[in-house]
């Protein structure tokens, strides 16, 4: 008698579970948000800002693991300065939505606050005890100091985000960041109330905002020597006024919607070369600083006022989509890229120019990083800062059957 056909086990895996765990992560990471009125685009340049600084760390990170004995190419220490601007674009663009949402309605300061905490430190938390573990567990790696007395502070104070504020080296690197969008957050709903701005005309305000723009460049820069990238702040804040009382009397022009949306490439195109041309060493930085920040608010004019090349290049869904996990991503990619180079350290020291490297893992070590920072998005910032019923409608996204 012929033996029994074998039964085979289900696939587990199969098209309709694919396209359910896609669509799950599409309701996850499209956060859909703002009705008719939502600026895509600006999800777009938030991906852009976090792809510039992923060139920061990842160069800086790659240059130490390649250690003394290879040869840093000079183009990439370059690319590496210049990606810095993708922390005056998230400034521009803080600036922008904070003071708009300030000026349209007032609200209650102690809401507002409570509002902006609960989006900032709950996954900012999450992280640094990562890295406090990991510290604690590789202290040859640690910026921890040695002693409890002086550990305990040093933690607070990074916990309050007050590096950059204070003299604190800053635990997480990219934290100093996170001090000034903090500190702008607990300032401008008492500089709009104290000063009573929304009764003010708005070619007064402008007059103040760029006065105060251009004090903060020159204060920080010469006088303090605290970072001057402050000013970025103001470029978001006269944007919304130029939005919302000239704009609109303007819309209509075509000649006009094409000069801004002409303006928009050229800006785009500047706000990437300048820091290329323009070092941070030439005359503190100002000019550098002053260029990014009128390029950078030009590009984001042109994107939120007409819809011209700007507009669609940064509603692309990909990069909106990494715009929309952004603060996941620029709190976990150099966690990630840390781990990835230590990996990488076990197999192999490379020597000499390290170009080819460079543009050989570049991709490879952008999508782990954005990997990692979807799922820091899903299971933290999402269910904590934005959504608190995403976890629970994962189980049952995977128990549906069609």
């Amino acid at each position: 008698m012929s033996a029994s056909p074998r039964r085979c086990s289900p696939v587990p895996s199969r098209p309709g579970d694919m396209m359910r765990a896609t669509a799950w992560l599409r309701g996850q990471i499209e956060l859909g948000r703002g009705g008719p009125a939502r600026l895509t685009s600006m999800e777009g340049l938030r991906g852009l800002a976090v792809s510039l600084v992923f060139l920061v760390h990842y160069s800086r990170r790659l240059g130490t693991w390649a250690g003394d004995g290879a040869h840093l190419n000079g183009w990439i220490l370059r690319i590496a300065d210049a990606g810095n601007v993708g922390v005056d674009l998230f400034f521009v663009l803080s600036g922008y939505l904070i003071y708009g949402t300030l000026m349209r309605h007032e609200q209650d300061y102690r809401s507002f606050i409570r509002r902006r905490s609960r989006r900032i430190f709950p996954t900012f938390l999450v992280v640094m005890g990562a890295y406090v573990l990991l510290s604690l567990a590789m202290p040859s790696t640690s910026k921890l100091p040695q002693s409890v007395p002086e550990m305990v502070p040093y933690l607070l104070f990074n916990a309050m985000l007050l590096p950059g504020i204070v003299p604190v080296e800053a635990f997480i690197t990219v934290a100093w960041s996170l001090s000034y969008e903090f500190f702008f957050y607990l300032t401008v709903p008492i500089f709009i109330s104290r000063l009573g701005l929304r009764e003010w005309t708005t070619r007064r305000r402008v007059r103040l905002l760029v006065a105060m723009g251009v004090g903060f460049l020159l204060l920080g820069g010469v006088i303090s020597g605290t970072h001057p990238r402050i000013c970025m702040f103001f470029g978001g804040m006269v944007l919304w006024e130029w939005l919302t009382y000239r704009w609109p009397g303007r819309a209509d022009d075509a000649a006009a919607v094409r000069r801004v949306g002409r303006l928009g490439v050229l800006a785009l195109l500047v706000g990437l070369a300048a820091p290329l041309v323009l070092q941070s060493d030439v005359l503190l930085g100002l000019p550098r600083i002053a260029v990014v920040l009128v390029a950078w608010t030009v590009l984001c004019a042109s994107c939120f006022a007409v819809d011209g090349a700007c507009r669609r290049w940064f509603s692309w869904t990909p990069l909106r989509w990494l715009g929309n996990i952004s603060y996941s991503y620029y709190l976990a990619h150099s966690l990630v890229l840390e781990a990835f180079f230590l990996a990488l350290g076990l197999v192999w020291s490379p020597s000499g120019p390290v170009g080819w490297i460079w543009c050989v893992l570049l991709v490879p070590a952008f999508l782990l990083t954005v990997v990692g920072a979807a799922v820091l998005f899903i299971l933290v910032e999402k269910p904590l800062s934005l959504d608190r019923r995403s976890l629970r409608e994962l189980p049952a996204a995977w128990r549906q059957r069609t």
